[in-house]
């Protein structure tokens, strides 16, 4: 801080004598009394001096005032007045800056450039209440001219703290130049503009300004670029050029501000500067503002944007690390449930272990899903798909559910145009979240209906309704919202994140449709309305189902490499029932190695392995054999999905692994 280079009497001294010198250029400016100037820089000057410096550099302006008046009218008296008066000007001006204004933040902002202007207003009355009323008790001034005097002393001082203070100040506080190349250029071309055109309109070279033709105007555009584009200071500097131009070439009789008197024309030409400087060091403070907002924008968006990243990481990695023991869960759970001797107990406890693990599979695709949405990440493949038979598929995965708690479910399926273009496993992901959603919230007994219409030939409605705990108006409002249950009570009775709803409408409308709800209150049911643009007959033909292929119904010899244990050993069970032959390693060193000594119609690999990728794998694996492969992981972001296909592999399936899914995806490979 300057504080720390300038202390005791050597900058006391230096203020002093600054203050000298610019009293005597003010006093020179004197008209109508020669101690009352409508220009005085010593008010500017103290008030820097005292936010900069602190309130012990008072003495210097009083010992630079007492010489100034001492030396130019009046007497001892008169002069210890006055400077009484210049100094606690510039004392009550600083407290009241510090107090009100921000103190050293006092032109950071526009509501500190206003407080300061209202501030120096106040400060300045002190200093011509003093020094007026001792030139007219001393009889050195007219009582007559009172009020004239005091209004050039007051507007002299004020208009000096105006433009004074922030010049001197801000290049105080920050007196190195920080401009790159091209903003110095920018900030030396802007201050020379200003210049020239101050020349033009009061330097009395044209004959305009020579006419005193009311052309000041042409300086705003410069000011008011030089405040947009720079900082408080550049524009502080601005204005001070400005306004020394200004008054020289007013007091020459030029510009549109030269009147009758020197004096009147000095307190207009004052007058204007302090307007001009208000709007301008508040607009470049509202700049300033703005950008310290934006950068401040900036540094959070990199924040979020860096915990998103590592957000997304965690749940991907929570995903694999959740999914990967649920695989051989699944896999031997499948197989049990083959088992031809099964009493009607182990059927059950097998279905309740089934809808378990499905509702905590479902929960892990929930936040991926969720997390896909709001980054918008979520890849759909449209195809003309029947909408009638996938909510006739949602309905059958369903019914076991339904029917533990005794809920009917009934199908009014009447619209004609039934066909949509969509995501198939999206758009049944829908109708399953709002299915689940009507069988968590019903009561045993209750009812469930899923309907359809058109009630054009291009628009399909499929609406859930269902006899549960409805909704009341408020909570309509946010049910879509993303964690929203409702009432936080059902939180505990029915469990669940609060996302399906959430994701539902997402998908909704990244299908280019609509989902809403609607309730009649508390205990009467609620209703969940999907509505979607329908294909014309010409375009629904219906995609027939695909066979299995004469080569995925033999027995495949199949390389399967996963470090999972357990989820090996499910599976090879599960792939030989079937009637492949199965070769089991865990690591990309042994499967190349089995890979050189026999010859495998199709890989199934895990993504992550103890020596490399399975990436690495199928991309090794293909360079010796034209080898299709299956990719199986917890790893199930889009990223993840395109870099396996990238590698080689014809599907990426997502832990845990349904047979069913699994079988699928071995057709598709074969026939692919």
């Amino acid at each position: 801080m300057p504080s720390r280079r300038f202390s005791g009497l050597p900058l006391i001294g230096v203020l002093a004598i600054i203050y000298v010198i610019s009293g005597k250029i003010g006093l020179n400016l004197a008209s109508l009394h020669a101690s009352a100037s409508p220009v005085w820089p010593p008010a500017g000057i103290a008030l820097a001096a005292l936010l900069l410096f602190g309130f012990r550099v008072w003495p210097a302006i009083f010992v630079g005032a007492f010489l100034v008046n001492l030396t130019t009218a009046g007497d001892i008296f008169t002069s210890v007045a006055i400077a009484s008066g210049n100094t606690l000007e510039a004392i009550a001006g600083a407290l009241l800056v510090n107090r009100f204004a921000g103190g050293k933040n006092v032109f950071d902002r526009p509501q500190g450039v206003f407080k300061f202007a209202v501030t120096a207003a106040i400060s300045t009355i002190i200093s011509p209440v003093f020094g007026v009323t001792s030139l007219a008790l001393a009889g050195f001034a007219d009582l007559a001219n009172y009020g004239a005097i005091w209004v050039t002393w007051w507007l002299g001082d004020a208009t000096g703290d105006l433009v004074f203070t922030p010049l001197i100040f801000l290049w105080g506080i920050r007196p190195k130049l920080c401009w790159k190349k091209e903003e110095a250029v920018e900030v030396a071309v802007l201050l020379l503009l200003l210049a020239l055109l101050s020349a033009v309109a009061f330097g009395g070279w044209l004959e305009i300004s020579a006419k005193n033709y009311p052309i000041a105007f042409v300086c705003g555009p410069i000011v008011i670029w030089t405040a947009f584009r720079f900082t408080q200071r550049e524009t502080a500097t601005g204005i001070f050029i400005l306004s020394v131009i200004a008054v020289w070439g007013t007091v020459h009789g030029f510009g549109p501000f030269a009147g009758q008197t020197e004096n009147q024309s000095l307190l207009t030409v004052q007058a204007w500067t302090a307007v001009l400087a208000i709007t301008a060091m508040a607009l470049s403070a509202g700049m300033a503002e703005r950008r310290r907002i934006e950068e401040e924008l900036q540094q959070q968006k990199s924040i979020v944007e860096a915990a998103n990243r590592t957000k997304d990481h965690f749940l991907a990695m929570l995903s694999h690390e959740l999914r990967t023991p649920l695989t051989p869960v699944v896999s031997e759970l499948e197989s049990l449930q083959t088992e031809p001797a099964q009493t009607e107990d182990t059927r059950a406890s097998l279905a309740m272990i089934r809808r378990n693990i499905e509702l905590e599979t479902q929960l892990i695709d929930d936040l991926l899903d969720f997390t896909r949405i709001a980054r918008d990440k979520m890849e759909l493949r449209f195809v003309p798909i029947d909408a009638h038979l996938a909510v006739s598929n949602v309905v059958e995965i369903c019914r076991s559910e339904a029917k533990s708690k005794r809920l009917n479910i009934h199908l009014n399926l009447r619209a004609k145009s039934c066909h949509v273009s969509a995501d198939a496993a999206k758009f049944q992901q829908i109708i399953w979240n709002l299915l689940k959603n009507a069988i968590k919230f019903t009561p045993e007994g209750g009812e469930i209906v899923i309907s359809s219409r058109n009630p054009s030939e291009t628009i399909l409605i499929v609406s859930v309704r269902d006899t549960g705990i409805g909704m009341e108006p408020e909570v309509m409002q946010r049910i879509f919202d993303p964690f929203e249950q409702g009432n936080r009570s059902f939180e505990h009775r029915f469990g669940g994140l609060g996302l399906g709803l959430a994701i539902s409408k997402s998908l909704a409308q990244a299908h280019g449709g609509t989902l809403t709800a609607q309730s009649d209150g508390p205990n009467r049911g609620s209703t969940f309305t999907l509505s979607m643009q329908a294909l014309p007959q010409g375009e629904a033909a219906s995609v027939a189902s695909k066979t299995v292929t004469d080569s995925a119904r033999q027995g495949l010899k199949i390389l399967l490499v996963d470090d999972h244990q357990d989820t090996c050993a499910a599976l090879e069970k599960l792939l030989a029932r079937r009637g492949h032959l199965v070769a089991v390693t865990h690591d990309v060193r042994s499967a190349m190695e089995a890979a050189v000594r026999n010859k495998f119609d199709l890989l199934i690999s895990d993504i992550a392995l103890p020596d490399g990728t399975g990436m690495d794998l199928m991309m090794q694996l293909r360079a010796i054999a034209n080898v299709p492969g299956i990719a199986i992981s917890g790893f199930g972001n889009n990223g993840d999905i395109e870099r396996s296909l990238q590698a080689g592999f014809s599907e990426h399936l997502i832990k845990p692994i349904k047979l069913d899914n699994l079988q699928a995806a071995i057709e598709r490979a074969i026939a692919g």
